[in-house]
């Protein structure tokens, strides 16, 4: 064997010493593969699917891909018009019930004050009657006379100026100046007037001719029926605690139309489709006049912020990371690097990144997921990023 052969086997023995050296040393069998020094990952973005609540046809489309749009901006809408006269009928059955309420409001008004006004008008009857089967009973003298005289001549006045009332009021009514209400309290005074003077007269008649015992009786028959007309007038004024039942029942009334022209406007609401988010328009899935159902994707909008990567890493690098870190991840697309900031890291691992062989000693390693936030406008969803990992030691 000559010189060069020499010297090729002693350098391919000492090669085999070296790779033995290097394979039987510390740690040699303890892992199964070696520890990767950089990381790979996708971008990923946030993107968010707009639907109807509801159901019906395209009226229109705002928007196309690629446009960006604005949290709010109304991108999509149904088409409406049945909805819309259900909104009229609705708003008209809120206005009528709100009407209804204020009649029943002035009506416990108006009952009060006629209820007042004849159980005045009956008491004054009462003690008209009273009085005259009092004179018949006891007679009367001449100044009596006189003052009943003067009485008469006072109910006459006051009953022409009372129908003068009435008729102004039959006419203002006519015209639509007053309500029937006012023509009623006219009318009533008109008959106490009336009454008031019949009773004058009657008292000046018997003190006048003196008093027989059939007048006496009938003086006293209508004292009494004056005061049961006094005590039904007295009664009457129950009829104000139905009216205010009438207003309990119609503010009831207001809410329910209320809730019914609100349940409208809701629905209205819901054929309007705007965008919750800013950013820009991914897909849009529908055309105008397309009949979409409850809940089917119209439209799918990219948010341009959020935007984040994952990382999985073996357990023999994930001591030391936490989130909150701030580091450089390198994009080849755009041959430079930006900065992402560690948001969250898995509290447990999530798979093998390398399974064990049949070696003995030889176990696998596990990944844990390493999420990062990234904010620079330029990186988007889709793009390649690169994580290197520094300060690695050798394994045990």
């Amino acid at each position: 064997m000559n010189k060069r052969a020499w010297i090729g086997v002693t350098g391919f023995v000492v090669c085999i010493a070296v790779l033995g050296a290097y394979l039987m040393g510390p740690g040699a069998g303890s892992v199964a593969g070696q520890r990767s020094k950089q990381v790979a990952g996708v971008v990923e973005g946030t993107s968010v699917d707009l639907s109807f609540k509801m159901g019906g046809s395209i009226a229109d489309i705002m928007v196309k891909e690629g446009d960006e749009v604005k949290a709010g901006q109304l991108v999509a809408t149904l088409n409406n018009e049945e909805l819309l006269a259900k909104h009229e009928q609705a708003q008209a059955a809120y206005h009528l019930a709100q009407v209804k309420l204020e009649q029943a409001k002035k009506g416990v008004g108006i009952t009060d004050t006629s209820s007042n006004a004849q159980v005045n008008q009956a008491l004054a009857v009462v003690n008209a009657a009273k009085a005259q089967y009092e004179a018949n009973k006891n007679g009367a003298r001449s100044e009596e006379v006189s003052q009943l005289k003067a009485k008469q001549q006072a109910a006459q006045t006051a009953k022409q100026i009372a129908e003068t009332q009435l008729q102004r009021m039959k006419k203002l009514l006519e015209e639509g100046a007053v309500p029937q209400v006012k023509v009623d309290e006219a009318q009533m005074d008109y008959e106490k007037a009336v009454a008031e003077q019949k009773a004058v007269e009657e008292q000046l008649k018997m003190a006048q001719s003196g008093s027989r015992k059939e007048q006496l009786d009938a003086a006293k028959a209508q004292w009494e029926q004056a005061q049961a007309a006094y005590d039904q007038a007295v009664a009457a004024r129950g009829q104000v605690g139905l009216k205010e039942l009438d207003v309990k029942s119609a503010e009831a009334g207001v809410q329910q139309a209320k809730g019914a022209l609100e349940e409208v406007e809701a629905y209205l609401n819901n054929t309007k489709l705007t965008a919750p988010v800013d950013g820009v328009v991914k897909s849009v899935a529908v055309q105008k006049g397309e009949l979409v159902s409850q809940g089917f994707t119209v439209l799918t909008i990219q948010t341009k912020q959020d935007n984040y990567v994952k990382f999985y890493v073996d357990e023999y690098e994930i001591a030391g990371i936490k989130a909150g870190d701030t580091v450089n991840l390198f994009v080849p697309s755009l041959n430079r690097e930006t900065e992402a900031r560690v948001v969250n890291v898995a509290p447990a691992a999530d798979f093998a990144v390398k399974k064990a062989t049949q070696e003995l000693g030889d176990r696998d390693i596990r990944a844990f997921q390493v999420k990062m936030e990234i904010h620079d406008p330029e990186i988007l969803p889709g793009l390649s990023v690169e994580w290197k990992l520094e300060g690695a030691g050798e394994r045990e």
